[in-house]
């Protein structure tokens, strides 16, 4: 079988992609897509996951009829379901919620940051889930209820299988770096109960058969439900220890793959996450606000005009902006909540600009590139081997002028593409656990050959970059 269906949900949108195998090359095609914005509930951010999984289950009946014969899921990590009784309990919250932080504290008085760290190897976050279930006034979880990762509440949903993937479930602050398993001194720590947490599951094998009309039983295989581990997998690397991958999309995943990386206090200091990945791998990572203030700025733009504005149109505007005016931490927490606009984004900027549309997609993309290299420099310091190239994957990779700033901002060569590779790694563990490809470096091998992936070499002045990264760094050590 050579032709399955990948459900990539991501937290703007969601999207069914059918994948094929076609000689020694793949093809991908989108099935359905659908919206996935938070919403209030009771004062509170929230996701509609009884409409994605409707929504879902939508697109999986397109991708049938067009062929597929398997198909896995993955989605953003971090948030989840409480089941009891079978049935879901309270709202799945979003992590932009910004009551999540209220659980910090509670966390740091149970086990120090520290140890947390050394056990979990898992970067701070206010949004992880560890916090999110410490802020929770009324506790869910109880003996009798299942934790579920989002993508394993649509799962169960759709097949009636109970299970968790290791690698969304790596996202959590909760599971342990070493054995790949829940921390039960982490768990323990927190007065949560081990009988919620199901063992994890390793990409690859058969969970169940769909039960839902019109997808013919086909099976789900547990992929690498996290959207980053499936996008690190769909990255044509030949090389993991020559490259840097940034997944870019509403964030950027900044990092490298592992054989065996582990928690040091190097590490902890710059705040990297070891996220676990397919076949024993370790995502050694920054997180970075990606294309988060863009797509409000669209949002607010649209409510101006009555239609979103057309990305290329606002890159054009913005590659005739006049450059480097202003510059702004795109990770500042106060602007990771819904609601942003250039307004709320301007008390932030070091500099000035004419407010124009082009001059705040400029300043947003020149920003996002001055976080990009401080952070592959970071990791490359960590990993103590240079990396000549950097992948890029995710949408944003078709945004030439993004890419070519961060080849002359790194002085490195970026590969660009493929925009599918979340759904193409999805596919490529189905593939493997069908027997259509032996491993994922075939499956990498065959991506590699896509016709849309592009180099860019530097050909900039780097000097005027990291000029650009001084003013900010100014702004922040006062």
């Amino acid at each position: 079988m050579t032709t399955v269906a990948a459900v990539d949900v991501g937290a703007t949108s969601g999207r069914v992609m059918v994948a094929r195998l076609q000689d020694d090359a793949v093809a991908i095609a989108e099935a359905s897509r659908f919206p996935n914005r938070p919403r209030q509930q009771g004062g509170r951010w929230t996701w509609d996951v009884g409409a994605l999984s409707m929504s879902v289950e939508d697109g999986l009946r397109h991708a049938v009829r067009s062929g597929a014969a398997a198909w896995g899921i993955d989605t953003w990590a971090v948030d989840y379901g409480v089941l009891r009784d079978g049935r879901l309990v309270g709202p799945v919250y979003c992590y932009r919620d910004p009551r999540h932080a209220e659980g910090v504290a509670r966390v740091d008085a149970a086990i120090p940051w520290e140890e947390l760290y050394t056990l979990t190897g898992t970067q701070f976050m206010a949004i992880n889930t560890i916090y999110q279930l410490a802020a929770e006034d009324a506790p869910r979880l109880r003996e009798g209820s299942t934790f579920l990762m989002v993508p394993d509440l649509l799962s169960h949903w759709a097949t009636g299988a109970l299970a968790t993937d290791v690698t969304n479930a790596s996202s959590t602050g909760m599971v342990d770096v070493r054995t790949r398993q829940w921390s039960a001194p982490v768990l323990g720590a927190l007065g949560l109960p081990a009988s919620a947490f199901l063992p994890l599951d390793e990409p690859g094998s058969v969970r169940g058969e769909s039960r839902q009309p019109g997808l013919n039983g086909i099976p789900l295989i547990g992929v690498a439900t996290h959207d980053t581990a499936s996008a690190f997998v769909g990255t044509p690397i030949a090389d993991r220890d020559a490259a840097l991958i940034v997944s870019l999309g509403t964030w950027a995943l900044v990092g490298a793959e592992s054989a065996g990386a582990l928690p040091t206090e190097e590490a902890r200091a710059i705040n990297v996450t070891h996220e676990l990945g397919v076949d024993g791998t370790v995502r050694v990572l920054r997180n970075v606000t990606g294309m988060w203030l863009l797509e409000e700025c669209r949002r607010h733009w649209a409510s101006q005009d009555g239609v979103e504005p057309r990305i290329e149109t606002l890159l054009d505007a913005a590659e005739r902006a006049e450059p480097m005016k202003a510059v702004l931490d795109v990770d500042d927490p106060e602007l990771a909540v819904p609601g942003q606009g250039p307004q709320t984004i301007e008390r932030h900027l070091v500099g000035r600009w004419d407010g124009s549309r082009g001059a705040v997609v400029r300043t947003l993309l020149e920003s996002l590139v001055v976080r990009l290299a401080e952070r592959s420099r970071e990791i490359e310091r960590l990993l103590r081997t240079p990396r000549d190239t950097i992948h890029v994957v995710g949408g944003a990779s078709r945004m030439a002028l993004l890419m070519q700033w961060l080849a002359d901002a790194t002085g490195k060569a970026v590969v660009a593409g493929p925009v599918e590779a979340t759904a193409l790694g999805n596919a490529a563990v189905q593939w493997r656990s069908l027997g259509a490809v032996a491993s994922i470096a075939e499956a990498r091998a065959r991506v590699a050959r896509m016709p849309e992936i592009t180099v860019y070499e530097p050909r900039g002045d780097r000097a005027v970059w990291d000029a650009l990264a001084a003013r900010l760094g100014d702004r922040e050590a006062t």
